[in-house]
């Protein structure tokens, strides 16, 4: 087992590697802090047998009982933990379904917080102030300098790999319609977590019926010669099975619909002219980038959805409007009250990246004080009644599984993975890490 200071989990490699990988290479070559970036969702077991880590840096917590935190609590008991939190943008819906719910999560764990907004709603639901560490979101960051320069221009990489044309409209559409493709037992999990059983199905219903209007807008818009139309299938969502129930929505599919789920949504963005999305959070990047962005619309969000910067971004609520965007002569600035809402929410203090680096180092050399989670581990070793119930709900939901896989009973997409993209390598991170290194001109 080798000892490192810092283990840093990353869920969805799209989402989180470019951040990790900079944070390791400002970490390892400017203050000497080794560090293991591995994937929470691939290879747990052999994470847990060869590692023996001073703190852990997870890409959540709500609960030490949920996700399979409680096997790192128990292999790891003298850790300390800090939660990076890659959803803090939150509509009304999901504040009560992330948030943090049993003592581990509200008084072991240290919470890395992209502005005052999320401080606030920690200590609403009962984190001690002394556990939350204000910084910035480093996703943002991501499109300031020095940061930016590890993406270069890509436009005409990303035309060749993917048959672009870079003299087209670039119009590219990250999609957040992962609800649509819940079936009954995802549901049931939400609202065991904390989700309105009224507001659950009503979501799902939304999702379905917005998918639907936006996968015939996609359809026709391919009609216009002067745009490449580019959808991205979120992390979690299968991209085959995106594409499938697109296409079953449409009628078909024509072959100048691009759906890509290769790279991050970084690149695309930068390499794009126009950026278009129904709530996703990416809108918000679009706009520290300084991308036209619009609000994709054709059903009226339901109350319980709303997050106050919805009002700040330009709506798409009709086919109609859809293809004036598209169409539109000259690209419109309709960033510009997205950006200063999220920078001055999110990027206030300065560097989120480097930021989250001096945190983490603060955290591995004591200089933070985070509780050890040695209490947490010991009731983790003794047998309770809601742990065998969990136990065993997971041990009956797997047979019943593989019963139906096996009879043929239920359909493919049962067995979807959400993670098909997130499996890492040390050789990739290796590679990002040492670019990193020649971007930031650290040594």
């Amino acid at each position: 087992m080798k000892s490192v200071d810092l283990l840093y989990f990353v869920e969805h490699v799209a989402r989180e590697l470019d951040i990790a990988c900079a944070v390791k290479a400002i970490l390892e070559v400017k203050k000497g802090v080794s560090v293991k970036i591995a994937s929470i969702t691939h290879g747990i077991e052999e994470t847990l047998e060869a590692y023996q880590p001073g703190v852990v840096a997870l890409p959540y917590c709500v609960a030490v009982n949920e996700a399979g935190l409680d096997k790192f609590v128990a292999r790891w008991p003298q850790a300390r933990y800090i939660n990076l939190a890659y959803e803090q943008v939150l509509g009304r819906a999901q504040k009560n379904l992330n948030s943090p719910k049993d003592v581990f999560a509200r008084e072991y764990v240290m919470h890395h917080a992209w502005g005052d907004f999320f401080a606030g709603y920690l200590q609403a639901h009962g984190v001690p102030e002394a556990h939350i560490v204000v910084n910035g979101n480093p996703s943002y960051a991501l499109y300031r300098e020095p940061y930016m320069g590890y993406y270069g221009n890509q436009r005409h990489q990303l035309a060749r790999q993917f048959d672009l044309d870079p003299e087209k409209r670039w119009v590219f559409v990250p999609e957040n319609y992962g609800w649509a493709f819940f079936q009954d037992h995802m549901v049931r999990a939400r609202i065991r977590r904390g989700f309105n059983p009224e507001h659950a199905y009503q979501y799902r219903d939304f999702a379905r019926q917005s998918l639907h209007a936006a996968a015939q807008w996609w359809r026709d818009a391919t009609q216009i010669d002067s745009v490449e139309l580019i959808i991205r299938p979120r992390p979690a969502i299968p991209a085959e099975s995106f594409v499938e129930m697109v296409s079953d929505m449409a009628g078909g599919l024509p072959e100048r619909l691009h759906f890509i789920k290769h790279g991050t949504v970084r690149e695309w963005i930068l390499a794009s002219d126009m950026v278009i999305s129904n709530f996703s959070t990416t809108l918000l990047e679009a706009a520290v980038a300084q991308k036209p962005v619009y609000m994709l619309m054709p059903y009226p969000f339901p109350d319980f959805l709303y997050a106050e910067w919805y009002d700040l971004a330009a709506k798409i609520e009709t086919s109609d409007a859809f293809t004036a965007a598209l169409t539109q002569q000259g690209l419109p600035e309709h960033w510009k009250d997205l950006e200063v809402w999220a920078v001055d929410t999110m990027l206030g203090r300065g560097d989120a990246i480097s930021g989250l680096a001096d945190c983490l180092a603060s955290l591995v050399s004591g200089e933070i004080a985070a509780p050890q989670a040695q209490e947490i581990a010991k009731d983790l070793e003794r047998l309770s009644l809601g742990r065998v119930i969990r136990q065993a709900r997971k041990f009956s939901w797997r047979l019943l599984k593989n019963f139906l896989s096996a009879t043929e009973i239920v359909p493919q997409q049962r067995n979807w993975t959400t993670h098909e993209s997130d499996l890492l390598t040390s050789q990739e991170v290796d590679q990002r890490v040492a670019r990193w290194v020649e971007v930031l001109g650290i040594s």
